[in-house]
């Protein structure tokens, strides 16, 4: 039943929460899909074993095991983080597995599932495809097979195939892996298990596992050219991402180190890294009472290791996880994610302090599972709730319906907002681009950097378009301001951005468009009062929007109202809106000369809600009149989208 929770809260919602898609979730899909498809990365290498990505690589194995998935089900988000999800599963399976290697019963086992289950950050770990989200997954299992070869020397053989596979996996996998391998190593012979010449196969298949990463580094950190096989292509990056790692041992190994292992103690302690997508406060990554358990644990396991001596070996590897990831803490700029390999072994001192707790003390260890329950819930609240609704815009949600719309409607060319970080790899992903004709065509404003950005591909431009760009479309912001136009446009608004489909530029009236937007200028109330008329009693503020920074407001009463006047051209529109109000009565609609086209009641509600008025038919030159009026209670309104 634990694993049931644990997958529940893993996988539902899938392709909601989190809600839009990260650059480098949009990075890592795209490589894939053109490597599965085209037999080379954007950047033309043949089947790299590390991609070039922005410039400065991008780890490749979460690549090439997530093609199947993009295969099966076609190049989405949901396809690109199915990995992540698969992996947090297997996670949870081999975290109660190896913690029974530990602890052999029952009650163990139960306790290690559910603070596996119920781990802020293992769940939002499994549910999106951030390339380092393998790396401590891999090592648990790796772990796990080491715990085993203690008995059964073979499964030594698992461990060493999968700690060399962990090395493609992140790049702080080329610290933490050959001094994790030469410490398991030396346990595996104090153990006398393992015999000298199994040893020596374990070094020989790590060796060749391991060979084309090494000489990646040694080809990056020299300055080599690349060495292409017909299996694989070690590539030339344009500034490598391992110098961040090796900077440390240069003149200021100490200032660097300090700085480093202080916003480690800083990130144990709050919980949190300051990213929105890697913790939710209070909570952290394991909510705020986890450490003084972790400490428990820890003593626990060092006591353990006291008494059993050489038959406390599980207990020593796990805390050589614990002790090489802390030294990992002082030649990394750390966050979250950088440091994900200390989680694992962090909840493992959790569920031994409550697992000892309980063989001691029973009434205390129920209390403390029954406050992490209670704290899940809570997490569980706001991830599915608040979260969810905050997380969009850092995620650029709407962003590839945006871009998809913009490329079916519009003729000429395609401008993209800046505002985005790195927006060609967006439409690389959701126009599904042929790699070569990219290469073809790609215009980079600083080539050789760390992070080249494109300024143009195709039909593809990004930024601001100028005054008169001819047949073309613009995506941006819905809170960047509208781009000056002379005449002939329609607009086409999304969730968090909007498309400007420029008719011609002769200034004559854009076509009919079904779906397009009517422009409502203002309709978010992000300028204030502009382009409406607020009678006494209403007016706009910042206090509590539905999105953005501004909303409007009517005090109780009908003879309270907002207006907007437009010039229709012959259609059918539909106005909606986003409404939360104290009480009934308020009303929302389009008249033309006094008269009532449509209309709808502002239905009361503290949260906002949308209002959807029927179809209204108005015809080319009516001046119509967008109303707000109020009723029995106060009314908020946002979001007023009038849809042609």
């Amino acid at each position: 039943m634990l694993f049931v929770l644990g997958a529940i809260v893993r996988i539902i919602y899938p392709g909601s929460i989190p809600s839009g898609f990260n650059q480098d979730e949009a990075s890592i899909g795209y490589d894939a899909y053109a490597i599965l498809q085209y037999g080379i990365d954007r950047n033309g290498v043949h089947l790299p074993i590390h991609l070039i990505a922005w410039g400065s690589g991008q780890n490749a194995l979460y690549a090439y095991l997530s093609m199947p998935f993009i295969w099966l089900f076609g190049l989405t988000p949901l396809s690109v983080r199915a990995l992540s999800l698969v992996m947090g599963l297997v996670g949870m399976i081999f975290f109660y597995l190896s913690m029974r290697q530990l602890f052999p019963t029952r009650a163990g086992g139960i306790f290690a599932m559910f603070f596996i289950a119920i781990n802020p950050w293992h769940i939002m770990m499994s549910r999106w495809a951030l390339e380092s989200n393998l790396f401590p997954t891999l090592i648990l299992i790796a772990v796990y097979c080491l715990l085993k070869s203690f008995q059964t020397p073979k499964w030594s053989f698992g461990f060493t195939v999968i700690m060399a596979i962990s090395l493609y996996a992140y790049g702080t996998a080329y610290f933490f892996v050959p001094v994790f391998a030469i410490c398991a190593a030396f346990l595996l012979l104090y153990s006398r298990v393992l015999k000298f010449r199994t040893l020596v196969w374990n070094i020989v298949f790590f060796v060749l596992l391991a060979l084309p990463i090494l000489l990646f580094i040694v080809i990056n950190h020299y300055g080599l050219q690349e060495m292409a096989t017909k299996l694989f292509t070690i590539p030339k990056l344009t500034m490598p991402r391992v110098e961040q790692i090796s900077s440390v041992f240069g003149g200021e190994l100490l200032y660097t180190a300090s700085g480093n292992f202080s916003r480690f103690i800083d990130l144990l302690r709050s919980g949190s890294d300051g990213l929105p997508w890697n913790a939710i406060s209070p909570y952290g990554y394991a909510y705020p009472i986890a450490l003084p358990f972790a400490l428990l644990g820890l003593i626990v396991m060092i006591y353990e290791v006291y008494q059993r001596r050489r038959e406390g070996l599980g207990y020593i590897t796990v805390l050589l996880w614990l002790g090489i990831a802390i030294l990992m803490a002082l030649i990394t700029d750390v966050n979250i994610n950088r440091i994900n390999i200390i989680f694992y072994p962090l909840i493992m001192l959790v569920a031994t302090a409550v697992f000892s707790l309980y063989q001691k003390l029973k009434p205390a260890a129920l209390l403390s599972v029954a406050v992490f329950a209670v704290m899940f819930g809570f997490f569980t609240n706001a991830y599915f709730g608040k979260f969810a609704k905050e997380i969009g815009p850092a995620f650029y949600d709407s962003l590839g319906e945006a871009i998809q719309y913009a490329s079916e409607t519009a003729s000429g060319d395609i401008y993209v907002t800046d505002k985005v970080n790195m927006p060609y790899i967006y439409v690389l992903f959701y126009e599904k681009i042929n790699p070569h004709d990219f290469l073809a065509s790609v215009k980079y404003s600083n080539p050789g950097d760390a992070f080249q950005m494109v300024s143009s591909f195709g039909r593809y431009k990004f930024g601001a378009p100028g005054p008169e760009p001819g047949q073309a479309a613009y995506v941006f912001g819905n809170n960047d301001p509208v781009p000056a136009v002379n005449s002939g446009y329609t607009i086409k608004k999304f969730t968090n951005y909007s498309v400007l489909i420029y008719n011609n530029t002769e200034g004559n009236a854009a076509p009919y468009v079904e779906g397009v937007q009517a422009e409502v200028p203002n309709g978010g109330f992000e300028e204030g009062t502009s382009g409406w008329s607020f009678s006494t009693g209403t007016g706009a503020a910042g206090n509590n929007p539905y999105s953005g920074a501004g909303h409007a407001y009517l005090d109780i009463g009908s003879d309270k109202s907002i207006q907007q006047t437009f010039s229709a051209r012959t259609g059918t529109y539909k106005l909606t809106a986003m409404v939360s109000a104290g009480g009934s009565g308020g009303r929302i609609g389009i008249r033309v000369n006094g008269s009532v086209r449509a209309e709808a009641e502002l239905t009361a509600g503290d949260e906002y809600h949308p209002v959807a008025l029927p179809d209204a038919s108005l015809k080319q030159g009516e001046q119509a009149e967008i109303y707000i009026t109020g009723g029995n209670g106060w009314i908020n309104i946002d979001e007023v989208r009038l849809e042609r």
